[in-house]
């Protein structure tokens, strides 16, 4: 499968969107007894112990921050959407949660445009807007009798922004930082910032409890390990589609161990902002000898 890197890229973002769901699934099972702040700070330490090899085998290259300022904008809209994630799989159903953070690329699309003064072709355009009308079909319950969740989702749109900030600063980080402090940067950043938070409702787990907290941070680790080889691997327009499987599988969990059933206008809303992803991802080939715009 690596001679084919389209169908290598479509495998390990399947590999993604079962990670990650797994993990959402962790944090809803894992909130019953334990807050979110404490999660969190479980999901940063055992994601540092995981790439703790990273660091090792870059010990030579040395450790220096050689764009701080883009490492401080990354932990801190990492932070921020850490945070309201895994409040918002705590207290709304996982199914819209999941749906809600196919938002991260039209988020960072239009942030893109707006701040970074990216050019924005037909597709684009067309694109952020299919996107928003999904948003608006995901979290109809604000106004069709789901108040209750209306927090929760709130919350998983805050994510689903700062994801896309995360995603930009990455980017910018790309040419200007080491890769393996690229990888490592958050989880030094955030492990102390997560400890101090957590100190406040600190409560130590069972063996049970931290048996899977250590496959949370693991699972979150492998997640990302496996969306940078997909995107490594083949282009966004061919491996986008594949990350839909994350809300079948949170879905399919969902109902079977907390027996929550998705509304239509969550599959609806979702499959309108995966078009648009894939509107918004999709760049028109040019003919040889054509100029770059």
């Amino acid at each position: 499968m690596r001679n084919k890197p389209v169908l290598f890229g479509m495998a390990c973002m399947a590999a993604y969107a079962f990670f990650q769901s797994m993990v959402w699934v962790l944090v809803r099972y894992l909130s019953v007894d334990y807050p979110p702040e404490l999660l969190v700070f479980y999901r940063n330490l055992f994601g540092a112990v995981a790439v703790a090899p990273i660091l090792w085998r870059a010990r030579k290259q040395g450790f220096r921050v050689r764009a701080p300022k883009l490492q401080l904008m990354r932990g801190s809209v990492a932070c921020i959407g850490v945070y309201s994630l895994f409040y918002a799989v705590t207290a709304a159903p996982l199914a819209q949660v999941t749906a809600i953070t196919y938002g991260a690329p039209i988020f960072a699309g239009v942030i893109a445009v707006l701040v970074l003064r990216e050019k924005a072709g037909m597709n684009q355009v067309l694109g952020f807007c299919l996107g928003f009308l999904g948003m608006l079909v995901v979290v109809s319950p604000f106004g069709t009798g789901g108040q209750g969740d209306a927090p929760g989702l709130l919350a998983a749109l805050v994510g689903a922004v700062m994801t896309a900030g995360a995603f930009l600063s990455v980017k910018l980080m790309g040419a200007r930082e080491a890769p393996h402090m690229v990888v490592a940067g958050q989880f030094l950043m955030l492990l102390p910032v997560s400890f101090l938070v957590a100190l406040p409702r600190w409560q130590l787990p069972d063996l049970e409890a931290l048996g899977l907290l250590v496959l949370m941070g693991g699972g979150f680790t492998l997640a990302q390990a496996a969306m940078a080889r997909a995107f490594a691997s083949a282009d966004a327009v061919h491996i986008l589609p594949v990350d839909y499987l994350r809300l079948v599988i949170a879905s399919v969990a969902a109902a079977l161990l907390f027996g929550e059933m998705p509304d239509p206008a969550v599959w609806t809303g979702a499959a309108l902002i995966i078009v648009a992803t894939l509107l918004t991802a999709y760049r028109r080939p040019r003919a040889a000898g054509m100029p770059r715009r």
